[in-house]
């Protein structure tokens, strides 16, 4: 187990975090968050004993780090770190190897017991395959789980990375983080990262260690990070940034094009990429009527929509129609996603023929048309491509009428 009491770790006489005291348990995959330049990669660094500590001490199993001898060391801790490594012609069966050379002795030669690690670290990674190329061949994600099978080689009860999914694409950051939890658990070791993936982090780690103006919070449950509302504090997003506590996702606002207000009729899921695509696009949106729990309800406020919302397990009362009715009435477009109807939203109907009696322009979004809908004065689009264009078209024809009534009450 790896413990610190009152560790103060930063570069010179800067302090970059403060009495830190953690206990790191085997078997737990451990996250690191919190903003650029709160003090991550120091702290994680110290730990490895690549820097010193300003102040405080650092345990191995009950051993001062820094009284351990550079052995000792390399056998209790494995090391990857975001600096890309450099090595000629070397194979990947050769970078792993080196992991091994706290072992091997004054002629540095490989054991049968050695060779076994090897591979068994190369094929605990995922590498195996990788063996016989050489590292300069290979992607960054398979240069990662190389670099992941050197430190195992050593063996270590603990393993410390500094933001190992850097430079990786969406696919390889969620394989490495599924690796390394599922190493911490398969090899009973600490494993301790780094990462800027918060929502990976909150997902798949076993404890949040948030490092932020000096100090260290520590979540023993990651969800508590949401639940207490850490993650917009710890960002601090100001309203640039919506972070959705039901989708763990970080969505932008935009608002260039917020002149223009469209109003979503959807349930069911049928709105995800409509509420996506008005927030990419900038136009305020409110959507309605959605019961509390369904997916479009979390994917909408997350993209910084209006919901006018109903409890779950309850049919659309009077009160939410009516207001959202009242809200239609003020918007310069209605899209109508052809969500499933049923009983608790069949108010949802009434609505679209309201928006068809005011006289709105609507879009009706779906593969299919529906043969229960009045569509004769709706424009059908089956994609969201063709729905874009169709928005562009109408957010022009809004402004221009309102510069011609402009010009006519001036008149």
């Amino acid at each position: 187990m790896l413990s610190t009491i009152g560790l103060t770790v930063g570069y010179g006489s800067r302090t970059v975090i403060n009495e830190a005291s953690l206990n790191i348990e085997p078997g737990k995959f451990i996250g690191v968050i919190g903003p650029n330049a709160s003090g991550k990669s120091t702290l994680l660094k110290t730990m490895a004993r690549l820097l010193k500590p300003l102040g405080g001490a650092i345990f191995i199993d009950g051993k001062d780090l820094w009284k351990m001898s550079n052995q000792e060391v390399a056998k209790k801790i494995g090391i990857v770190l975001t600096e890309k490594i450099q090595p000629g012609l070397l194979t990947n069966y050769e970078i792993v190897a080196m992991g091994r050379y706290q072992y091997t002795g004054s002629f540095a030669r490989l054991s049968h017991r050695d060779k076994l690690v090897i591979e068994e670290s190369l094929r605990a990674t995922g590498a195996l395959t990788l063996a016989d190329r050489r590292f300069n061949e290979i992607s960054d994600g398979e240069k990662q789980r190389v670099m992941i099978a050197r430190a195992l080689a050593q063996e270590p009860s603990i393993l410390i990375l500094d933001e190992p999914t850097t430079h990786l694409d969406a696919k390889g950051r969620v394989e490495i983080m599924l690796l390394l939890r599922k190493l911490s658990r398969e090899k009973k070791i600490a494993i301790i990262a780094s990462t800027h993936d918060v929502e990976l982090a909150i997902r798949l780690c076993d404890k949040l260690l948030v490092c932020n103006t000096g100090m260290i919070k520590i979540y023993d449950v990651p969800e508590q990070l949401v639940e207490e509302g850490g993650i917009e504090e710890l960002y601090g997003f100001n309203g640039e940034l919506i972070f959705s506590k039901d989708t763990l996702v970080a969505e932008p606002v935009v608002r260039d094009g917020s002149d223009f207000k469209v109003f979503v009729i959807a349930g069911g899921g049928s709105g995800l990429l409509v509420y996506r695509l008005l927030s990419r696009l900038g136009y305020r949106f409110i959507t309605g009527v959605l019961h509390k729990g369904d997916i479009d309800y979390a994917i909408a406020k997350g993209a910084g929509g209006e919901v006018i919302a109903e409890e779950p397990f309850r049919e659309i009362s009077e009160e939410s129609y009516n207001t959202a009715l009242s809200e239609l009435k003020k918007t310069d477009l209605l899209i109508y996603t052809s969500p499933p109807i049923g009983k608790l939203n069949q108010k949802n109907l009434e609505l679209f023929s309201a928006g068809n009696a005011l006289g709105l322009p609507i879009i009706y979004y779906s593969r299919d048309k529906c043969k229960e809908l009045n569509l004769e004065n709706c424009e059908h689009v089956s994609s969201i491509s063709q729905l874009e264009n169709l928005l562009e078209k109408h957010r022009r024809n809004s402004l221009r009428n309102r510069k011609n009534f402009a010009i006519i009450k001036t008149e």
